[in-house]
């Protein structure tokens, strides 16, 4: 319907169109503003009807250079219903830009104004620079005779007025750098945390989050060389966190630097941070249980240590005397070991310490366990009710005992008292008269072996109810 619209006001302005001999005065029609031409008519002189539509043509000529087409964008302040701007090419060196306003009866162009800005011409180069030349153009593209035609509310007649103020203008229109904006100067530095859960070989690592970082840089860094070596690059600038695991029985020191991705591809970083050391070893042994399992053997067993990829089992005479390594045990999975030879009237303390594979392939160990002496094995409890108030406690013979302590309670896991020690590790049973009362009794026991004036208990039996 616009286009019909348009085709409509066209026809009538070739038609219809007389010439009079009013002229528009005023200001100059054309006004160079940088790469554009601003485009301005005025009403004509004796002109009191209402204008509601308007047609001005342009020409366009490149004198040098080249150019894109034209674009032209009308003021939004005109109320018109028809707001078209035909612009086509005229060989390689000249366009024409023909302008139809046209509106309703209440549709003033002018607004009750004697002077009114059309719209805007501009230009885009597609060369280097360009030289233009932009001139109103009259009737049949007559240049001599530059005029526009209006047409009043009636409607009824068209009229075409000079424009004796419509000089040509030139221009020179250049290129537009698209210059990417100048960002600050990057210098952010964060604060960088690294720790380790005790006996394992991950390191985990945090740090600030700095403004207007794309990413992190994780570093291993040389105390001695004072030099850095890249470990990892964390991309996203709101990710402060990262671990991996290393290598037992090191220290390391790490740095980390953010850093920005710039408009044009490169790339700015911020200061290291400070250096941070993580220590990474072996967990200390635990659970190390040295037992009698012969008059002359004994056995170890002990907690498997995180990251072990064997042991060395160590004993001395002395508590804290000096050790020697009895056993190695090859394997990290292994956590006993069996038939080491331990003469009788010898007292000995034993320890265990894991040992794993370091950063250049040598090994590397954890602490000692805390020292044990061999004790004798726990006995394999029996009770049995001969007569009626009366209890038979029994047991297995314990290699390297010299005794058993017996202990009573009145809840499994309450406080047990020693109600008898049985000297002579030759004896494995023992009656007496249950408590009087209704309340049930719970029995343990446990071997143990003289041993440098002392009786060292071995561990206990377990618990067997009685009543």
């Amino acid at each position: 319907m616009k286009n019909y619209v348009k085709y409509l006001c066209l026809l009538f302005f070739c038609i219809f169109a007389v010439p009079a001999a009013v002229e528009a005065a005023g200001n100059n029609n054309l006004t160079v503003e940088d790469n554009k031409v601003s485009v301005s008519v005025s009403i004509p002189e004796g002109k009191t009807e209402t204008i509601t539509s308007l047609r001005m043509q342009l020409l366009v000529t490149i004198t040098s250079g080249s150019v894109k087409q034209p674009a032209f964008q009308f003021e939004d302040a005109i109320p018109s219903m028809v707001k078209d701007a035909a612009i086509s090419s005229k060989g390689d060196n000249a366009y024409t830009v023909d302008l139809v306003l046209s509106g309703k009866r209440e549709q003033s162009i002018f607004g009750g104004s004697e002077f009114v800005k059309l719209g805007t011409l501009s230009f885009e180069p597609s060369s280097q620079a360009c030289e233009l030349k932009v001139e109103v153009v009259g009737e049949d593209g007559n240049a001599q005779e530059p005029s526009v035609a209006y047409v009043d509310a009636n409607g009824l007649s068209a009229i075409t007025a000079p424009l004796p103020n419509a000089e040509p203008v030139t221009l020179t229109v250049k290129e537009t750098s698209q210059e990417a904006p100048v960002q600050k100067p990057f210098d952010a530095k964060v604060k960088l945390t690294a720790s380790v859960k005790k006996g394992t070989n991950r390191v985990n690592f945090s740090w600030e989050k700095a403004d207007g970082a794309a990413g992190y840089i994780l570093y291993r860094y040389d105390t001695k060389a004072k030099k850095c070596t890249l470990l990892k690059t964390v991309k996203g600038g709101d990710v402060t966190t990262y671990s991996r695991t290393f290598a037992y029985g090191s220290t390391y020191s790490f740095k980390v630097r953010p850093y920005r991705e710039e408009a044009n591809g490169s790339v700015k970083y911020g200061r290291y941070s400070s250096a941070v050391k993580a220590k990474v070893e072996l967990a200390q042994a635990t659970g190390v249980t040295p037992e009698y399992q012969s008059e002359t053997k004994v056995s170890l067993s002990w907690q498997k240590t995180n990251g072990a990829k064997g042991y060395q089992i160590y004993r001395s005479t002395k508590k804290n005397g000096k050790y020697k390594l009895v056993k190695t045990i090859k394997k990290g999975t292994i956590t006993s070991c069996s038939n080491i030879s331990h003469p009788r009237g010898k007292v000995y303390y034993y320890k265990v310490r894991a040992y794993a594979v370091g950063e250049k392939g040598q090994r590397v160990y954890g602490k000692f366990s805390v020292q044990k002496p061999a004790a004798p094995k726990k006995p394999k409890l029996r009770l049995k009710k001969k007569t009626s108030g009366r209890v038979t406690l029994s047991w297995n013979k314990v290699a390297r005992a010299d005794g058993y302590y017996i202990y009573r309670s009145t809840t499994k896991s309450g406080k047990y008292v020693c109600i008898k020690t049985i000297k002579g590790g030759d004896k494995t049973s023992y009656a007496m008269k249950l408590p009087g009362g209704a309340r049930s009794c719970y029995y343990k026991m446990c071997a143990y072996q003289k041993q440098n004036g002392k009786n060292q208990k071995g561990a206990y039996s377990v618990v067997k109810k009685g009543k």
